[in-house]
């Protein structure tokens, strides 16, 4: 597409475009340079509302479509390629481009690559991408009619919808076809035979033992312990995995088990089992924690390693997993790099099971005290470590490295958004603050 402003004027209300200003802005799914590039045509407004346009698309596709965004990864996946798509449609618009000359973003046809290697049927992906679109010519049309004289929103509306849907007709025909190569391609891979088994087993389905060693090379009635290995570092996808791929192989090499399987799930994922005939090591977790730490400390955008529980058999395998998988959720929600473990996040997987309850109950203890924004946030950590060390300004200090008094501070100031003293009973109290840690306000 032309980088080149050259505009018929009709387009023009586009370099308007803002994103909602009583809103907390997502940050952008997609590369810094992809996004720079993007500004250097819209503008840095466009671009945002284009960001915020596709967090609220990937959400509704989480919604309809749940196999399309599935996990923290899977959604981040989803977001990418529908914040792609958005700016292409827009750069379109703007330079009234003809669909055929509206290529795929790469960064789509990576995420549709991830789902043909998942599984996911053709025709689920395409409701995915309509049920983005429609999203998005919703939130056009509304900006459309702020933005551009009455008297220009017949004919602008027209050219809109014929253009932008003429786009996306241009774009699931473009990934149709791409899925179905991709998926010929997959289908004969030694990759694609250990997904499906994989796949087969969590769903608890019977598979011969013998079958399971030759493809998996895991003797099912052995201890397993799983892990999901992922990055939050945006590129072109291959540079990402580089790193995912050295950190298994480090997390083989610390753990030494009797036999491993790794399984790269995306881009940006991977799955793993250790498996040992006996127990392992109870201090596994800490060599684990400490040589993740070395080898992750200075990757773009921080990697995350969630532990599973060791336990025997196939029910081991399955449900070690499942608990890594819980634990990946609740990590990506902490927004903390690092390595862990289903023990140490099993109280705010509890707590955040139900994220609807959870979260009303969260707002009902708080109240004023559940606010959006930093400062909120500082104090109610401030106040979450304060009661955790049985009131003491001095252990809290020394944790958040700030001054006794500023501790005392904060916690004056929770009260006084509370609008009640702190409680004699603050078992609810430190309850919604864990919750406010997974269910940003």
């Amino acid at each position: 597409m032309s980088e080149v402003r050259v505009m018929t004027g009709a387009g023009e209300w586009l370099l308007r475009l803002r994103p909602d200003s009583d809103a907390d802005h997502p940050a952008p799914a997609l590369s810094p340079a992809t996004v720079a590039e993007a500004e250097a045509d819209l503008g840095p407004g466009p671009v945002a509302w284009a960001v915020e346009t596709a967090a609220g698309a990937a959400e509704k596709c989480a919604r309809q479509s749940p196999e399309v965004a599935d996990g923290p990864v899977g959604l981040r996946t989803t977001r990418r390629s529908a914040e792609a798509c958005c700016i292409a449609i827009l750069r379109g618009l703007l330079h009234d481009t003809p669909a055929d000359r509206i290529d795929a973003p790469p960064e789509a046809v990576d995420g549709n690559r991830d789902l043909v290697h998942r599984g996911v049927p053709l025709d689920r992906i395409l409701r995915a991408v309509w049920t983005s679109h429609v999203h998005t010519y919703g939130r056009l049309l509304s900006a459309l009619r702020l933005l551009v004289e009455a008297e220009r929103w017949p004919d602008e509306s027209e050219r809109v919808a014929r253009l932008s849907f003429a786009y996306v007709e241009e774009l699931t025909a473009a990934f149709a076809t791409q899925y179905a190569a991709e998926r010929e391609h997959w289908a004969g891979s030694l990759m694609a035979a250990r997904r499906k088994l994989v796949d087969d087993l969590l769903a608890g389905l019977h598979a011969d033992p013998a079958t399971v060693v030759n493809t998996l090379g895991l003797d099912l009635g052995h201890h397993h312990m799983a892990a999901v290995v992922w990055t939050d570092a945006e590129g072109d996808g291959q540079s990402a995995s580089v790193p995912l791929h050295r950190l298994a192989a480090d997390l083989v090499g610390v753990s030494q088990p009797v036999r491993s399987l790794v399984l790269p799930t995306g881009t940006s994922e991977l799955w793993a089992w250790l498996s040992w005939p006996h127990p392992p090591p109870t201090d596994l977790v800490s060599l684990v924690r400490k040589e993740t730490r070395a080898r992750t400390a200075h990757h773009p955008g921080g990697v995350y390693v969630a532990l599973g529980p060791p336990a025997r058999g196939d029910e081991g395998f399955r449900g070690s997993h499942v608990a890594a998988r819980e634990t990946q959720r609740v990590a990506q929600a902490l927004g903390d790099p690092g390595t862990y473990a289903y023990a140490d996040i099993a109280e705010l997987s509890l707590l955040t099971a139900d994220t609807g309850h959870a979260e009303r109950y969260m707002r009902d203890v708080l109240g004023p005290l559940a606010g959006p924004g930093p400062k909120a946030a500082e104090i109610r950590e401030t106040l979450r470590r304060y009661l955790a060390h049985g009131r003491s300004r001095t252990l809290a200090a020394e944790e958040l490295f700030v001054a006794p008094n500023t501790v005392a501070y904060r916690v004056k100031r929770a009260e006084e958004l509370m609008g009640r003293p702190l409680p004699q009973d603050h078992l609810p109290l430190r309850l919604a603050l864990e919750i406010s840690r997974i269910i940003t306000p």
